[in-house]
């Protein structure tokens, strides 16, 4: 089992590919076995792994990876990603971030620039006070981190959230297999907890101007939970950002619009 100690935690972790270093950073909920079982692992041994050599991993406290029992702020995951680049010799890395994980990149471009070479994150903001929120009427069902909630009765509630309703009513398979998945690998109602937390407390736009990292900034136009107009923030907000929005595509980019997501990742990359 790959783990290493980086501060005060052990991580695990998972690399794939040999040739030039990417680091994938999940959102809220990843986890490596999880995303291993999901359409999108495929995708990525299809068009990231043969180009790239990838390293996924367990955030503090979920998955693989332990918890100290601290709580979190996105700065200490990021701190914890740094310690990481630095445990397995990587140097200067590309790096991939999805909504909470792309608030991860920030952090780890803000504070640590000369371990990143270009940056892509998508669905994310950055925080108050430019963070546009999502409309109330949108969260109908039990909050995440509650006591009692089933796997189930969480998922179902969320995919409307995640995905268009066009994608849901076309890919029923699809979207089987994403409850399948997530039942199979439920998340502790605790670190959930302390992963929204740390999102709450979240804050980059004054920081981000100072930022000279080249960054591809990826959102889908049909984002519910992250609306689109908080891409646009941070393109104004970062000086060497480009900026792509996906038409007919909710908070899960790389499920929704795979190819046109890959091709664009590809592109900048390179």
């Amino acid at each position: 089992m790959p783990k290493i100690k980086v501060n005060d935690i052990d991580i695990y972790y998972e690399i794939y590919g040999e040739e030039k270093p990417l680091i994938f950073i999940m959102g809220q909920g990843g986890t490596v076995k999880h995303f291993k079982s999901s359409i999108t692992f495929k995708k990525f041994e299809e068009f990231i792994f043969n180009e790239y050599k990838t390293l996924i991993f367990d955030n503090r406290g979920i998955g693989q990876t332990n918890d100290s029992n601290k709580k979190y702020t996105i700065k200490s995951l990021a701190d914890d990603v740094a310690g990481l680049i630095d445990a397995l010799n990587l140097r200067k890395v590309n790096l991939l971030g999805f909504s909470m994980g792309s608030m991860i990149v920030q952090e780890l471009m803000i504070n640590y620039p000369e371990k990143i070479k270009k940056s892509i994150i998508g669905s994310t903001h950055c925080g108050r006070p430019k963070y546009i929120m999502p409309s109330k009427d949108i969260f109908t069902g039990p909050p995440p981190f509650q006591d009692g909630v089933k796997p189930e009765e969480l998922i179902k509630y969320e995919i409307p959230l995640v995905y268009t309703k066009n994608f849901i009513d076309n890919n029923p398979d699809i979207i089987e297999s994403i409850i399948q998945n997530y039942i199979a690998h439920p998340i502790p109602p605790e670190i959930t907890r302390k992963q929204i937390n740390a999102v709450f407390k979240f804050k980059s736009c004054k920081r981000l101007p100072n930022v000279q990292i080249p960054t591809l900034i990826l959102h889908g136009k049909n984002d519910l939970l992250v609306p689109y107009q908080n891409a646009e923030i941070l393109a104004e907000l970062i000086p060497k950002s480009e900026l792509k929005i996906f038409e007919n595509c909710g908070h899960s980019l790389f499920t929704e619009q795979t190819g046109a997501v890959m091709d664009a990742i590809h592109t900048f990359l390179k």
